[in-house]
């Protein structure tokens, strides 16, 4: 019981130092993303952006926030805060970095950085509600408080501190530190690291969502050797995606970096088997077919591409399909678990 609510106040106060300011004259759009990207350290080697502003003011958030539940404790948040979310949040970079010497093999150490406008005193005032736990360090002059969460995520978003008074970061000791030295310019960005610089010009940044991976050659190689039919992933170097909620629809890019073009062509005609073998749902669900004639997969010099384009009403369909499909299994699993009746 005080495990999960350690975890539970963790949560709680990583929402409040990501929602909590108004964000009235800050940044928006690609820019503002790209801005909070090049805040991350040089080591980082994924990255990902969120316009909050754009996700908070789309039919889905809106739609969502119609349920009684999700209305009660948005509205308990508010109160708590001060603070509307739909209005006030404006963009948030994220960043994952390799382990440093001597982790745990295959941990990532992860931060965030959040910008924005906050009341410093408020902000303060709720952390030491929230987590008693806290413990306030000096790093470079910056005040770090530290094990936000008591330890149970082994200190990967254990960690925030308040940069200047648009910025506020969160995550693991190395990640925030590394980003305190960016911040403070005693430390390069990823800006200056030429292989994600690379990755990022290549990435689609026009949606809500939308980041960017390395992935490392050796990390590769391990996977090819552990799986052979992992071959069509030889050459990979790299993966950009983007997600974006418009009018007309869902919009979703995803591509694989690198590789031959005969290596590209083969990795799509996996992936378009794949997908042949996906459409014989749709006799059984008609929303499985148009769901997968909104998906175009297709192959270039460098790359391999994954577009989707459909309708919100085909998303409907195709959520609402999934929670009857959910509801069955369920139904037939708790009916062959259930006792054989007694033999007289």
């Amino acid at each position: 019981m005080k495990k999960s609510t350690a975890i539970g106040s963790a949560f709680l106060l990583a929402a409040f130092v990501a929602a909590c300011a108004p964000a009235t004259g800050l940044k928006t759009g690609a820019a503002a993303g790209e801005a909070l990207i090049k805040m991350l350290p040089k080591s980082a080697s994924g990255v990902a952006a969120f316009d909050v502003r754009r996700l908070m003011g789309t039919d889905t958030v809106a739609k969502a926030l119609q349920d009684p539940q999700a209305k009660a404790k948005y509205d308990g948040f508010v109160q708590m805060s001060g603070v509307d979310p739909v209005k006030d949040i404006a963009y948030v970079g994220i960043g994952l970095s390799a382990p440093p010497a001597g982790a745990a093999q295959g941990s990532l150490e992860g931060g965030l950085i959040i910008s924005l406008r906050y009341d410093k005193a408020k902000l303060q005032g709720l952390i030491r509600q929230k987590a008693p736990q806290v413990k306030e360090e000096t790093y470079n002059g910056v005040t770090v408080y530290a094990n936000l969460d008591g330890g149970k995520s082994r200190g990967r978003l254990g960690q925030a501190a308040f940069l200047d008074e648009t910025h506020i970061a969160l995550g693991s000791e190395a990640v925030l530190k590394g980003i305190i030295d960016v911040f403070q310019k005693r430390a390069d960005s990823l800006a200056k690291n030429p292989g994600m610089a690379d990755i990022l010009k290549k990435a689609d940044k026009s949606g809500i969502f939308w980041g960017a991976v390395a992935i490392p050659p050796e990390l590769l190689r391990k996977g090819l050797a552990a799986s052979p039919q992992a071959k069509i992933l030889e050459g990979v170097k790299a993966v950009t995606l983007m997600y974006d909620d418009r009018v007309q629809g869902i919009l979703a890019d995803i591509r694989a970096i690198g590789g031959t073009k005969d290596q590209n062509a083969n990795l799509a005609a996996a992936l378009n088997g794949f997908k042949a073998m996906g459409a014989m749902f749709a006799a059984q669900e008609a929303a499985v077919g148009d769901f997968l004639n909104g998906l175009q997969i297709t192959s270039g010099e460098d790359f391999t591409r994954l577009s989707l384009s459909v309708s919100h009403e085909v998303m409907d369909k195709l959520g609402q399909a999934a929670k009857t499909k959910a509801a069955e299994f369920m139904k037939a699993r708790k009916k062959d678990e259930a006792p054989a009746p007694e033999v007289k």
